[in-house]
């Protein structure tokens, strides 16, 4: 078999690609796209250590920690983490999901004896034109694009939700609006925020008075969803617990931001993927 570069770099940093999304579709985290694009290109780099040989033990602990760096190094460029152990557990998580991706690959090359996957040195090969690869691309995107429109038309029927919100004495029930155009993560940790439009919880923080005396443990990020757009302030303290009227509940891991509710009608917006 023929190895050609460009193939070679391009499938891998569509792997790379599909790794990051479903690591942040499984961890509901933010990828932003230039993140995504540059991880991408990273692990398609890497992907040239395919053309080394492995045959002496010594050799084979080189690709070993070449390739143990790529990883590393294509996540932190994808994502941001907190702390060292959010580090560790995401990497972890990251990890898994390759593995089985890779198990799946392999699993289809020696079933099906395809001669158009070639893997060596941790590291998967296609070989298929590059035009061919271009319509794989654009069709697969089609296909995501489509099945994320039915989710959010599945997720966005008529259910009635509401939004507990803990922490510490104090507590608060809203009626909760599942709305997909939430994209809002916290800009340090990338965790996705849930917005509580609540004019007693903006009092009870004194967030009115925020600007001449930040309230702690909060800052401001800005936010933009169908309902509006402008600046929120967002907290990591408190719990927040997702129910529906057929007795369903989930805590969700989230960010908390508060804004006054102007029109008077308290509501807390979410993201519908924070229920799966």
């Amino acid at each position: 078999m023929k190895i050609y570069i460009d193939i070679l770099i391009i499938t891998n940093a569509i792997l790379t690609m599909a790794y990051l999304q479903t690591f942040s579709r499984l961890t509901h985290r933010n990828v932003p796209n230039g993140r995504l694009f540059l991880s991408s290109l990273c692990g398609g780099l890497f992907s040239l250590i395919l053309i080394f040989d492995s045959y002496t033990f010594f050799s084979a602990v080189v690709i070993t920690l070449i390739k143990g760096a790529g990883i590393i190094l294509s996540l932190i460029i994808g994502c941001k983490f907190s702390s060292l152990t959010d580090f560790i557990r995401g990497l972890f998580s990251y990890t898994a999901i390759r593995l089985a991706y890779s198990a799946v690959i392999l699993l289809y090359w020696q079933l099906s004896s395809s001669k158009r996957i070639y893997a060596k040195n941790y590291t998967t090969y296609f070989d298929i034109s590059l035009f061919k690869l271009i319509i794989a691309v654009i069709t697969a995107y089609i296909l995501l694009t489509v099945y994320e429109r039915i989710n959010r038309r599945r997720l966005d029927k008529s259910v009635n939700y509401r939004a507990i919100y803990k922490n510490g004495e104090y507590e608060l029930r809203l009626p909760a609006v599942a709305d997909s155009g939430n994209r809002l993560y916290d800009s340090f940790t990338g965790t996705p925020v849930v917005i509580f439009c609540c004019s007693e919880m903006y009092y009870h923080y004194n967030l009115q008075d925020y600007g001449n005396n930040p309230a702690c443990g909060f800052r401001l990020i800005p936010y933009n969803t169908v309902s509006g757009d402008g600046l929120v302030a967002v907290t990591p303290k408190g719990t927040v617990t997702i129910s529906d009227d057929e007795g369903n509940a989930k805590d969700v891991n989230c960010y908390v931001g508060v804004i006054n509710a102007e029109s008077g009608k308290s509501r807390a917006i979410f993201n519908p993927v924070l229920l799966k």
